[in-house]
């Protein structure tokens, strides 16, 4: 891991003790190194200091009227902006149980008076050093979750391309058969009531001829929202290609003759309220999913093509 450790003179360092001496001789030690030394006589001023503009480090005494160095360090611990701040205890007391009531409350390292200059040089960079790691370690793993997050992004997106129609943003034919199976076989092992239905577009060859491909093209996407409008979302709505569209309905507990009357209902309504050069139509076959029996889902769209076929043709003879 590469040294991102900043000069000395970018360095900002709180020294806090009540004794103007030993602030003075912790200032001249540290200044000479180039650090930034801002100084508090007492654990109120430092609390404020701290949070006013938090410092790279902070030296703190532990004998201190009023406020002592252990519960400095508590409310700088306990708050959300000065809680990433390495402390370093420093003490003429040298006893165990002072160093590690230290370290229990959050201070990283201890240094005993009277000071040892080269010591409190080396003990400051150290955990200066530790701090600017870990900061970098963070960051690095920022980065890395925000790659993860991108590649996962970059591939759904992918997956989404592959399964999805470009003109009408439904499901193409293999996000159809891949989601569709999977329900199918669901719906197989539950005994669910399912069915499919196939839509047929009616006239698309004469208005692609007579009024281009383009029309051709939005009178698809018309058709692709209606289905979408029609149907729920737990539907798997996809077109096949061309002017055939396939809808699978996983759980539904009404008749299969009440899917034509409701889409039929809201093709009127488009066409009422659109004043295009065509009129939406289409055909429709629709079979229910035989789930005792070995039947797949190919089986099942054949005989749903057929039916919209049947469809059509009673339509034309109406018509002639």
């Amino acid at each position: 891991m590469a040294n991102l450790l900043k000069s000395p003179s970018e360095t900002n360092i709180l020294v806090v003790d009540d004794t103007p001496d030993n602030l003075r001789l912790l200032a001249k030690i540290l200044e000479s190194e180039g650090y930034i030394i801002r100084k508090s006589l007492n654990g109120k001023m430092a609390l404020q200091a701290a949070s006013r503009h938090p410092p790279d480090l902070i030296l703190l005494d532990i004998n201190m009227p009023e406020m002592n160095g252990y519960e400095v360090c508590q409310q700088l611990k306990a708050s959300k902006t000065t809680d990433q701040i390495p402390i370093i205890f420093i003490s003429a007391l040298d006893q165990i149980n002072d160093k590690l009531q230290a370290f229990e409350l959050g201070g990283q390292d201890y240094i005993t008076k009277p000071f040892q200059e080269l010591e409190v040089l080396m003990r400051v960079r150290n955990q200066l050093l530790i701090k600017h790691q870990h900061q970098q370690l963070i960051e690095q793993n920022q980065r890395l979750e925000h790659e993860i997050k991108e590649r996962l992004k970059a591939e759904a997106d992918v997956r989404e391309l592959s399964i999805t129609d470009e003109l009408t943003g439904l499901y193409n034919r293999r996000g159809f058969f891949w989601l569709a199976n999977q329900q199918f076989k669901i719906a197989q092992r539950t005994q669910m009531f399912c069915c499919l239905l196939f839509v047929d577009l009616d006239g698309l060859k004469q208005i692609n001829d007579s009024l281009g491909h383009e029309i051709g093209d939005r009178m698809i996407v018309d058709t692709a929202q209606i289905l979408k409008q029609t149907f729920r979302d737990s539907d798997i709505v996809a077109r096949l290609g061309g002017d055939e569209f396939v809808i699978f309905v996983p759980v539904w507990p009404r008749n299969t003759d009440e899917f034509y009357p409701r889409l039929q209902a809201n093709i009127d309504r488009f066409n009422q309220e659109h004043n295009y050069s065509y009129q939406l139509s289409i055909s429709v076959g629709v079979t229910q999913c035989a789930l005792n029996e070995n039947v797949s889902l190919e089986k099942l769209i054949d005989e749903a093509d057929k039916l919209m076929y049947e469809h059509k043709r009673a339509k034309r003879l109406v018509d002639d």
